[in-house]
């Protein structure tokens, strides 16, 4: 191959990654924002329309099947086409010795510090004797008090690591392994960041917590996934995490201190 050719087919693949990668973010902040002016007051008849579709039965599967399609189809889509790879995000065979260790000490280190944190904000809220503003991980934990809910607190783990990989894959694969991995943490805080639901909720105590929650869980998996390359243990510490915190604030709001105070 000629050098002129080299460099035209370097470029390319160069662009491809960017470009899905860039429409993968562009899709997720614009459809936040659309969401997010729709359910504001100058929203008018449009957010009127929403409201009304949001009241119709099916609405719920019917937003599922859209982040079906948006987490797990463009990942799909990218694989298919060669602009990422099965190795690069991780699916592959692999020893799970090799990284299991590791990846249950920081798994379980940040639940520890997490229920830490957590436990303390807890405690200071029920010497307040009522809940300003809301609980955290409230929708979270009714959906696993009902029959099959742990399947959705599954599906949302699943959603959140294929479409970290999908980052990881395209990131590590334009900057090498060290570079690439930490390059794909930045992109999905950056990625929040564009969603005025979350830039607004942080200047609400639990729901900053929530935030804070899920930024130290992204963390803690780009770490296991530096050290093993195995996305099947990042779910499962993923998972571990999550149904360990969920199970955690589930006990506490039956508890004595907490029973009886309002939302």
């Amino acid at each position: 191959m000629s050098t002129s050719g080299l460099i035209e087919a370097l470029f390319d693949y160069r662009a491809d990654l960017i470009l899905w990668t860039l429409a993968s973010i562009s899709t997720y902040a614009l459809s936040a924002n659309l969401l997010h002016f729709l359910g504001s007051p100058s929203s008018g008849r449009f957010g009127r329309l929403l409201r009304t579709f949001e009241g119709w039965p099916h609405s719920f599967w019917f937003f599922q099947a859209l982040r079906f399609i948006y987490y797990l189809g463009i990942p799909y889509v990218a694989l298919t086409r060669g602009v990422t790879n099965p190795t690069l995000m991780g699916v592959r065979v692999i020893d799970w010795f090799e990284g299991i260790a590791l990846g249950t000490v920081l798994g379980l280190g940040t639940l520890a510090l997490l229920i830490w944190g957590w436990r303390h904000s807890l405690q200071a809220v029920a010497e307040l004797g009522h809940w300003p503003q809301g609980r955290p991980f409230l929708t979270e934990v009714s959906i696993l008090l009902t029959p099959w809910g742990w399947g959705l607190i599954l599906l949302e783990v699943l959603y959140l690591e294929i479409h970290w990989a999908f980052y990881r894959g395209a990131t590590i694969r334009l900057l090498g392994d060290y570079y690439g991995v930490f390059l794909s943490l930045l992109l999905i805080l950056a990625e929040w960041w564009l969603n005025p639901g979350i830039r607004k909720s942080m200047g609400i105590a639990y729901r900053s917590g929530e935030t804070m929650t899920t930024a130290a869980t992204a963390f803690s998996i780009t770490i296991i996934y530096y050290f093993t390359s195995n996305l099947w243990l990042c779910i499962a510490v993923h998972l571990a995490m999550q149904f360990g915190l969920l199970s955690f604030l589930t006990l506490s709001y039956g508890s004595p201190d907490y029973e009886g105070q309002s939302n």
